[in-house]
């Protein structure tokens, strides 16, 4: 079957986890390749697979190259570590839809339904480049489209769990969305997370050799109060490729001019720190 079938498929089978952006109403039917709503409005498959439920453009700083780049990295092993906390705390319990909000490229949703995550997966993001590419590479891994966390299309009390790596968060949204008992695991850079990186961008500035997250956290205790706390670290090795599509990723060097990049390049790192937090918390039953 073509890809555009088989997401067809996936609604029918899963059309209760959506609901309809422009009227938040539940869709009632998918129609051919088109998933309709109560209220008649439509919205068509594309040939990959993929829906956009986006209401407007929204504003994203990743192009197809830095997406490619994550891709590319995330396949060396880069984040398996830490995916790997991530799917023993979801496997706390068990998981029949869970959403990854912010999936990017959709490597972590990958590597997470190849290491056996059960339950639907669906990963969405508001960048275009990045669901085309999740659905080029991952179609088999879940279910992606493009959408917009504000203006969330999908159906509350659904999801036994939300994935949030390195991505912004709207809790208020996440507690509507989980089913009560459901878990939200969120995942954010501690202060050595690419120290080494940092330190040969910003030499003896302390300031800013180091990543401070301490209002995203307390963020998000603030918002489920008995939630756990657990910090994952790691070295991992760099190949010469692997040190250019970090840099060509980390936002670390976005705005950094193109001699310095080059010089960046050319005296590559060969192993680098990972240190992540992982937080996971609990909607209240």
């Amino acid at each position: 079957m073509k890809k555009i079938e088989l997401s067809a498929l996936f609604l029918e089978e899963h059309l209760d986890l959506f609901q309809c952006p422009v009227c938040q109403q539940a869709f009632e039917a998918v129609i051919g390749t088109s998933l309709n709503c109560v209220a008649n409005h439509q919205f068509d498959l594309s040939k990959k697979g993929t829906l956009h439920l986006l209401m407007k453009g929204g504003q994203n700083d990743y192009d197809k190259d830095m997406l490619t780049s994550r891709k590319n990295l995330a396949a060396t092993g880069f984040f398996h570590p830490m995916l790997d906390v991530v799917k023993e705390k979801l496997e706390s319990r068990s998981i029949e839809a869970v959403l990854d909000v912010g999936c990017g490229e959709g490597s972590h949703l990958h590597y997470l339904n190849q290491q056996g995550l059960s339950g639907a997966k669906i990963g969405f993001d508001i960048s275009k480049d990045a669901i085309q590419l999740a659905a080029s590479h991952f179609f088999d891994d879940g279910f992606f489209c493009v959408a917009d966390l504000a203006q969330s299309p999908f159906a509350k009390t659904q999801f036994d769990a939300i994935i949030n790596i390195l991505s912004p968060s709207h809790y208020e949204e996440f507690d509507r969305l989980l089913k009560p008992g459901g878990l939200v695991v969120k995942v954010v850079p501690d202060s050595d997370y690419l120290i080494e990186l940092r330190q040969r961008l910003y030499g003896a500035d302390d300031d800013k050799q180091h990543y401070e997250n301490d209002l995203v956290i307390n963020r998000f205790k603030e918002a489920y109060p008995d939630c756990l706390h657990d910090h994952v670290t790691y070295e991992i090795a760099l190949s010469k490729e692997a040190f250019y599509w970090l840099v060509d990723m980390t936002p670390l060097t976005w705005h950094m001019d193109e001699a310095k990049r080059q010089d960046l390049l050319a005296h590559p790192l060969e192993s680098i720190t990972v240190s992540m937090s992982i937080l996971v918390g609990t909607k209240k039953a």
